[in-house]
Order: C-alpha cells, then sequence, then structure tokens
C-alpha cells in the first residue's frame, strides 16, 4: 500500500478560485479549505492503493473464471471453442477439396505452376 498526499488537488478541483485559505489537518490525515462564503470543505491527503503483482493479478483472474465468478463464463468459452474448432475443421476441408480439384483438372504441372507464381510476388 501506498498513501499519495492529494488533498489540495481535490479541493481545489471542486472549489478553484473559491478557495480563501488550505490547512493541513496533520492529525486527521487531511486537507482543509476555508472558502469565500465561509464555508469549509475537507479532503483525504491519502489514497489508499492496492498494487497487485502480474502473478497475484493472473492468479486471482484464473481463480474467478474457475470458480465462475468472471465476467465471461466458463459456458460461453467453451462454447466459442467449439465453433472456432468447427470453422477450422470446416476451412481445412474445403481447402484440402480445393486442391484435389485442381490435382485432378490440372494435374501436377499446374499445382507447380501456382506455386511458382505466387513465390514472384513480393511480400
Amino acid at each position: 500500500m501506498s498513501s499519495i498526499p492529494l488533498g489540495e488537488d481535490i479541493l481545489l478541483a471542486r472549489h478553484g478560485a473559491n478557495i480563501v485559505k488550505l490547512r493541513q489537518d496533520r492529525r486527521n490525515r487531511q486537507t482543509v479549505a476555508l472558502l469565500k462564503d465561509g464555508a469549509t470543505d475537507t479532503a483525504s491527503n491519502e489514497l489508499e492503493v492496492a498494487v497487485l503483482s502480474p502473478a497475484a493479478s493472473m492468479s486471482r483472474g484464473v481463480r474467478s473464471y474457475l470458480n465462475d465468478d468472471a465476467p465471461v463464463k466458463r459456458s460461453e468459452v467453451r462454447s466459442l471453442a467449439k465453433i472456432s474448432l468447427g470453422f477450422s475443421a470446416i476451412t481445412g476441408v474445403v481447402f484440402g477439396a480445393l486442391l484435389l480439384i485442381t490435382y485432378r483438372i490440372g494435374g501436377n504441372e499446374l499445382l507447380e505452376n501456382m506455386s511458382t507464381a505466387y513465390s514472384q510476388y513480393p511480400m
């Protein structure tokens, strides 16, 4: 945990030119502002920030996924994986069928011509 003093910045953002005087209340760890209309406002000087290591953050994410508490549910991931694998299989079958048709129509020479024509184009 680290603390960042920021009471003055918060009060300046809230009231701007309406601030007459700023005072530090060290016992309560806050900044007190006296305003033009006689009112006072306070803001904390500390912001508690919990910093997680990348490993702790990853383990927290995995734990929430395994407990099915994550925003993306396990069933949704499974469904997407099944759809992706199915689409990949269909694409592979179509590509293989196109190669087979090309070989049957034009023979080995057509496949060789296609591969040499493809290699001539710069990437």
